[in-house]
């Protein structure tokens, strides 16, 4: 039974093996373009939640240097009671005191704006200020070519 009965079958499964690693390759190629899409979207979230928790940070250290330099701060200065409202380059002291938390940002593109919520600038009423900034993710393909909006925002009383 060595005739050409016996190569059939061995033919038979050299056709299927090539043909089970041409689908082979086409999965993985789909299941590594999902897993890399996936990897990379949660990189570019990662980012961007790092880059939130940035602007949050540059607000709250902007509030921390408005609440000392109240009406008691004579050697401070004092700042307010008026509204200040610019970029995250103006020569303002806000955007003084927030310009050093802005590290993974363009400060041109950075808008500040600081608020004397209870009009005065007097021990324990509020002071606001709110930081944000484009934030244009990398993975533009998943997203489409959004531009989000990041804002943080810090309030706290006016402590001298």
């Amino acid at each position: 039974m060595n005739g050409p009965a016996d190569s059939r079958p061995i033919s038979r499964r050299r056709t299927r093996s090539r043909n089970a690693r041409g689908t082979t390759s086409v999965e993985m190629a789909l299941v590594l373009l999902l897993f890399l899409t996936l990897v990379l979207g949660m990189l570019d979230l990662g980012i961007g939640v790092f880059r939130y928790n940035l602007l949050a940070q540059a607000a709250r250290q902007g509030a921390r240097q408005a609440i000392v330099h109240g009406t008691l701060a004579d050697r401070l200065g004092p700042w307010g009671p008026q509204s200040y409202s610019g970029q995250g380059d103006d020569s303002h002291p806000v955007a003084d005191a927030v310009r050093p938390s802005l590290t993974a940002f363009d400060p041109s593109e950075v808008g500040i704006q600081a608020d004397w919520i209870d009009g005065d600038n007097e021990f324990e009423k509020r002071v606001r200020i709110a930081v944000s900034a484009p934030y244009r993710p990398i993975m533009t393909f998943i997203f489409g070519n959004p531009t989000f909006t990041l804002r943080g925002t810090s309030t706290m009383p006016i402590a001298h």
